[in-house]
């Protein structure tokens, strides 16, 4: 019962958030619902822009989420009270399948403090970095003191709130502090959050910054995402137990001062252009119903609140990726892929929800011709994303399409060491069936380079053997495919995924070719199978073995061999279509 009553306020909570005068503000890299000023967003969002160059700038790897960030910032406590996640939360980070959020009671500038410490946690978070609770929240500390001064940011200025805790309030031992999880009274309740905030920036401060720490610091920080024990980091480091660390970090909070870090960065003048729009009356429900969606305990009444939402505006595409990201939670992926359907239908910009949504059809088996749409939309949105091309390009393989494959593959810039082989192998057969035989034997040599085993450096062998061999052919030294089958292979086994495919192994018995498709004739356990070959350069043929196997009209030798093929329902004479061969 009091949970129902908890969910009927939260919706009533929505609708009459939804009745406040709202406005959304856009940079490139924020969005942000909120009930304060023009003049007051447009400088807060400005500072998130500020913060998120500085962690790009001041990265060793240079790479900052692009991820998309919501932020709902209220106007007042009155206002965040409904969404507040605990009673000491000013603000918070929350991340969803849909959209990361930062929510604020309020952004005065006072405040930016707050919002900077948020936007750490959604980087670390990004970066799968694991941290114990103390140092998560600690960096978050750390960074939350970033002052811009020009082309300069200052990182490392005292808290003063942190540190009258530190002067007034009894410590938590050493074991107690880097032992608090999530569901500590620590963690969540106000009046024992302060000493467990103060004592993890301070910390974190002094191994970040302080003198002899700072040198050994990004080995500490590389040793604890790896997983080690804060402890056992503490003595592997800096060969001092937890308890000698603290007894140090008392001195270095009586300190009269600190170091600070200063770095050079230049904010381009492109991100400082928020656009400010008045935002409608379901968009503001639809966001306040996804932040509500991502809390625990709310899925189902948010599922009804947002199927609700889809009736009213049935062409929706926003609407209906929320209802499937909460489908997913919910852990009915059925019911995603439908609303993830309609979304796209619906003319969805959302090129992250179809990549995702093509993943979905794929795990289904779904056919290629159906996910192939999707995933053009999606690379045209999201033309960075490598993933995207190289899934769009094996699909067009398998769907035959030869130069729409090439042109998808020509998109993947680089590609990981451990898909290298695939990449290049999948490229060259391409080329291959569009006769590029140059370009072929290229990416065929970058195959065998590639390869990671016996087996893949064979057939990386074969498919330059047999690109040879069609430099022969082309030479007028071999007959055509009309009258004859060559097996090599010729690039990674590429079948079409369809769940009707059938596969058996038999030995080869004859090649008819006295119709006008050739039909070939195979003994598998006593029985003579026929299959048709109907597009005999479009079947995928190879060798097990190596080397180049080939057979013309007529009888055959008794070669083993596999046959993949979709069954013949309508012609008694035929057992179906060959598919590949494997010899």
């Amino acid at each position: 019962m009091l949970r129902s009553l908890l969910l009927l306020l939260l919706v009533l909570c929505v609708r009459a958030s939804a009745g406040e005068h709202w406005i959304r503000v856009r940079t490139p890299h924020f969005e942000m619902y909120t009930t304060n000023s023009e003049r007051q967003a447009e400088a807060a969002i400005e500072q998130f822009e500020r913060v998120r160059y500085f962690f790009l700038q001041s990265s060793a790897s240079r790479s900052v989420s692009d991820a998309p960030v919501r932020i709902i910032a209220f106007r007042s406590e009155k206002e965040y009270k409904p969404y507040r996640l605990n009673g000491g939360a000013f603000a918070y980070y929350l991340r969803s399948r849909k959209i990361d959020y930062i929510v604020m009671q309020d952004i005065s500038p006072e405040h930016y403090q707050t919002a900077t410490h948020e936007y750490t946690h959604l980087i670390v978070e990004h970066l799968g970095f694991k941290l114990p609770l103390w140092l998560n929240e600690g960096l978050a500390d750390l960074y939350s003191s970033l002052e811009s001064r020009g082309d300069q940011a200052i990182v490392g200025r005292p808290l003063t709130g942190r540190m009258e805790v530190l002067r007034t309030d009894p410590w938590l031992d050493p074991n107690t502090l880097l032992a608090v999880k999530e569901d500590s009274p620590y963690y969540n309740q106000s009046e024992k959050m302060s000493i467990f905030y103060a004592e993890s920036w301070a910390l974190t401060h002094m191994l970040a910054l302080g003198t002899p720490y700072h040198a050994d610091f990004p080995r500490f920080l590389s040793e604890t995402v790896a997983g080690r024990p804060t402890a056992e980091c503490f003595e592997k480091i800096y060969h001092k137990s937890p308890t000698e660390v603290f007894r140090d970090l008392q001195n270095y909070v009586r300190q009269s001062s600190v170091r600070g870090a200063v770095y050079n960065v230049k904010l381009k003048a492109a991100e400082l252009d928020p656009q400010v729009s008045e935002v409608a009356d379901v968009d503001v429900q639809l966001a306040l119903e996804d932040l509500l969606s991502a809390r625990p305990g709310t899925v189902d009444e948010a599922f009804r609140r947002l199927a609700e939402l889809a009736r009213e505006h049935p062409d929706d595409a926003d609407i209906e990726e929320s209802l499937g990201y909460l489908a997913w939670r919910r852990g009915d992926k059925a019911k995603t892929r439908e609303c993830f359907g309609q979304a796209f239908k619906s003319g969805s910009q959302n090129g992250e929800m179809l990549w995702q949504y093509a993943g979905l059809m794929q795990e289904a088996q779904m056919a290629p011709e159906q996910i192939v749409p999707v995933l053009t939309r999606a690379s045209e949105l999201k033309p960075e994303n490598r993933e995207v091309w190289f899934n769009l390009g094996m699909l067009q393989m398998q769907l035959k399409h030869w130069a729409a494959a090439t042109s998808a593959f020509s998109h993947v810039k680089s590609v990981p060491d451990e898909r290298a082989f695939v990449f290049f192998s999948a490229v060259a057969f391409c080329q291959l069936q569009m006769n590029d035989l140059n370009a072929a034997r290229t990416n065929a040599r970058m195959a065998k380079q590639y390869a990671k085993t016996p087996e893949q450096t064979a057939r990386a062998a074969q498919m330059l053997t047999y690109l040879d061999t069609a430099d022969g052919r082309a030479a007028g030294t071999s007959s055509t495919y009309s009258s004859s089958v060559n097996a090599t292979a010729a690039g990674p086994p590429m079948r079409e995924a369809r769940s009707d495919l059938r596969h058996v192994k038999g030995v080869a018995k004859a090649l008819a070719c006295s119709s006008k498709i050739p039909q070939l004739h195979v003994m598998v356990d006593g029985r003579e199978m026929v299959f048709e070959l109907a597009d005999p350069q479009g079947i995928l043929v190879h060798s097990s073995k190596g080397g180049v196997v080939e057979f013309r009209c007529g009888a055959q030798k008794p070669i083993p061999l596999e046959v993949f093929y979709v069954p013949e329902t309508g012609n008694g004479n035929l057992d179906g279509a060959a598919q590949e061969l494997v010899f």
